[in-house]
C-alpha cells in the first residue's frame, strides 16, 4: 500500500497537491479569459503572441537568477511570499476592465508583474516538492503534480467558459479566491523551512562558475534542457493558435474555445496517469518516443480535419504528449542534478519548459498571418520531429555509458 500512495502518505505534499490544484484552476480560468479577451480587441494571433512574448520575456531572464535566490532562502517563506504578492495582478486586470480600459499596451501592465512572480514561483515549487517528500518517490510526486496541474488545466477552461457567458470580470475574481487556500496551506506546512546552500555560502561570482563546471560535467542535463525548450517553443505553442481555429475554421465563440482548451487538460490528465501508473526507469527515452508520436497523431487530426469532435480528440492526443514528455523530462534532469546545485538547474528547467513559450507563442502566431495555418502546422510538425529525434538518439546513446 505504501508502493502504492508513494507521496500522498506525507500530509506535507497532500497539502501542497490540493493547495496547487485549486490555485492553478484558479489560473487557467483567468488564462482562458485573459486569451480570449486579448485576441477579441482585434481579432488578431500575432497580437497575442506579442503579448506572451512582452509579457514573458523579463520573467525569463530574472528566472535564471531566481534558483540562486531559491538556495539561499526557506523555501516555504519564498513560496508564501509569491502567493501573497500573486493577488495584485488579477486585481489591476479587474480595475482596467471596470473602468473599460480595454487597451493592449494597459494590459501589459498586470501582465508583466504575473511574469515576473511566476519565474520565482515555478522553479520554488519544483524545489518544495523534493523538500517534503522523499527521494524515492519524487517520480511519483512529480507525476502526481503533473496530474493536479493538468486537471486544473482542465477544469479552468471548462469553468471559464461557463462564466464567460455571464461575466468577463469573474474570471479574475474566482483567480484572486483560488489562491487563498494554498496561502493557508503552507503556513499549515511542516517541511520546507530550511534554506538552501548554507554549506558553502560562495560568492555570486564562485557560485556561477561552480555551476557551469557542474552543467559541463553533466551534458546529459544540457541535452535533455535543449530537447525540454525546443518541445516548448515548437510542439507546446501551437496552442496559440486555437483562437484562430475555433474562429476562422469552426466559425465558433468563447464556448467553443474554452472546451477545445480543456480537451488538451483532458488528455494531459489522461497522459500523466498513464505514466505514473506505467513508471520505469528504463522507459524514460521510450515515453518521451511516444510525447513526440501522441503530438504528431494530434497535429495530422488539426491539418487534415474541420470536424468539432476530430478536433477534440486530436487535442486530447496532444495534451497526453505533454505529460508523457514534461514530468519524465524533468525528473530525469533531477535524478542527474545535485542537492547544491538543485534550485539553479530547475530554474533552467523553468526557462526551457515555461520561459521560451512567450518565443515559440510570438513565433507561432507571427507565422500564421503569413503561412496558410495546416500548412504551419505541417511545417512545424516536419522540424520539431527532425531536430528533436537527432537529440533523443544521442541520449539514447550516451544513456548507456551513464553512471548516477
Amino acid at each position: 500500500m505504501s508502493n502504492l500512495l508513494g507521496p500522498l502518505l506525507y500530509r506535507d505534499f497532500r497539502l501542497f497537491l490540493t493547495g496547487h490544484f485549486i490555485s492553478f484552476t484558479g489560473s487557467w480560468i483567468q488564462t482562458t479569459a485573459l486569451h480570449w479577451l486579448i485576441y477579441d480587441l482585434n481579432k488578431s494571433s500575432s497580437e497575442l503572441g506579442l503579448y506572451s512574448l512582452l509579457t514573458g520575456l523579463p520573467g525569463v531572464a530574472f528566472t535564471l537568477f531566481a534558483g540562486f535566490l531559491i538556495d539561499r532562502i526557506s523555501t516555504k517563506r519564498l513560496i508564501q511570499l509569491v502567493l501573497v504578492l500573486s493577488l495584485i495582478p488579477p486585481f489591476i486586470f479587474i480595475a482596467l476592465i471596470e473602468m473599460e480600459k480595454f487597451n493592449f499596451w494597459l494590459f501589459l501592465i498586470p501582465g508583466l508583474i504575473a511574469s515576473f512572480l511566476s519565474s520565482i514561483d515555478m522553479p520554488t515549487r519544483q524545489v518544495l516538492i523534493g523538500e517534503i517528500v522523499p527521494p524515492r518517490y519524487l517520480t511519483q510526486a512529480l507525476s502526481l503534480q503533473a496530474f493536479s496541474f493538468n486537471s486544473a488545466r482542465m477544469f479552468g477552461p471548462l469553468i471559464a467558459g461557463v462564466i464567460l457567458a455571464h461575466s468577463l470580470v469573474l474570471c479574475f475574481w474566482v483567480n484572486i479566491i483560488s489562491y487563498l487556500p494554498f496561502i493557508i496551506f503552507t503556513f499549515m506546512m511542516k517541511g520546507g523551512e530550511s534554506p538552501k546552500g548554507k554549506q558553502k555560502r560562495l560568492t555570486f561570482n564562485k557560485e556561477i562558475n561552480a555551476f557551469f563546471q557542474f552543467l559541463l560535467s553533466r551534458r546529459e542535463i544540457l541535452l535533455l534542457l535543449l530537447l525540454v525548450a525546443l518541445f516548448t517553443v515548437l510542439a507546446t505553442s501551437i496552442i496559440i493558435l486555437l483562437p484562430m481555429i475555433v474562429h476562422k475554421h469552426l466559425n465558433g465563440y468563447s464556448k467553443d474555445f474554452a472546451l477545445l482548451s480543456s480537451a488538451v487538460g483532458i488528455g494531459a490528465i489522461t497522459g500523466a496517469l498513464i505514466v505514473f501508473i506505467s513508471r520505469k526507469p528504463d522507459s524514460e527515452i521510450w515515453q518521451i518516443l511516444k510525447a513526440h508520436l501522441l503530438w504528431t497523431l494530434g497535429i495530422m487530426g488539426l491539418i487534415f480535419s474541420k470536424s468539432f469532435p476530430i478536433y477534440f480528440i486530436s487535442l486530447i492526443l496532444i495534451g497526453m504528449a505533454f505529460t508523457h514528455f514534461y514530468p519524465v523530462a524533468n525528473a530525469m534532469i533531477q535524478r542527474r542534478s545535485n542537492s547544491e546545485h538543485k534550485g539553479k538547474v530547475m530554474s533552467l528547467f523553468t526557462v526551457a519548459f515555461i520561459g521560451t513559450a512567450p518565443l515559440g507563442q510570438f513565433f507561432i502566431g507571427l507565422l500564421s498571418e503569413i503561412i496558410e495555418l495546416k500548412r504551419l502546422l505541417l511545417l512545424v510538425c516536419l522540424f520539431l520531429l527532425v531536430i528533436n529525434l537527432s537529440i533523443i538518439n544521442i541520449l539514447r546513446k550516451r544513456e548507456k555509458i551513464y553512471v548516477p
